[in-house]
């Protein structure tokens, strides 16, 4: 708890009595975005995301930058099975994640590679996620289907979202996945 604004009605508990890597996700987001749309760094990511033979020509090390960049995205996933681990659920079981890694996978296609969507929608998801316990903690009755069906939200939700997010109503978005993402880069075979 942050002494003093922790004690706040209402906000207090909400925004200032929060585990240590919640506030450091807040930070990293407007950091990531900077780093990724304002600088050098970025521009040569962007470029060997989508056209790494034209990045590789400007002198880019696509494979450094590739391997550099796979490695810190495992390190955020890392910290993310740190967290719900020992903050979330303060304890360890097999299946933790319960499906939730499919729930992040359609969360980055959501947020088209966006630091501050990938915030939005990971609230939206949480409060998706978390709606059904809270609806059974206030002691709000509902029909015995309805509670079945309330652990389903999360993946529903992500099927309807993925659905139009990804223009399967009315055609392809132009904006999305990097063109070159998954695909090998072969140096000689430009």
């Amino acid at each position: 708890a942050i002494p003093g604004l922790s004690r706040i009605p209402l906000l207090g508990p909400v925004l200032f009595n929060q585990n240590m890597l919640v506030y450091i996700s807040i930070l990293l987001v407007p950091l990531l975005w900077l780093l990724i749309f304002r600088t050098r760094w970025g521009l040569s990511l962007r470029a060997a995301g989508e056209n790494p033979a034209a990045a590789d020509a400007a002198g880019v090390n696509i494979f450094a930058l590739r391997y550099g960049y796979t490695i810190a995205g495992g390190a955020l996933a890392g910290l993310a099975g740190a967290y719900l681990s020992l903050a979330y659920n303060n304890s360890w079981m097999d299946t933790i994640t319960t499906g939730q890694g499919w729930i992040a996978v359609a969360l980055v296609i959501f947020a088209m590679w966006n630091p501050w969507k990938a915030m939005i929608g990971s609230y939206l998801f949480g409060f998706i996620i978390i709606m059904g316990f809270r609806i059974q903690a206030y002691g709000i009755a509902l029909p015995f289907y309805i509670v079945n069906l309330l652990p389903m939200l999360p993946y529903l939700f992500t099927i309807i979202v993925l659905i139009f997010v990804t223009g399967s109503f009315g055609g392809r978005r132009k904006e999305g996945a990097p063109e070159a993402l998954s695909v090998p880069y072969d140096r000689e075979a430009r």
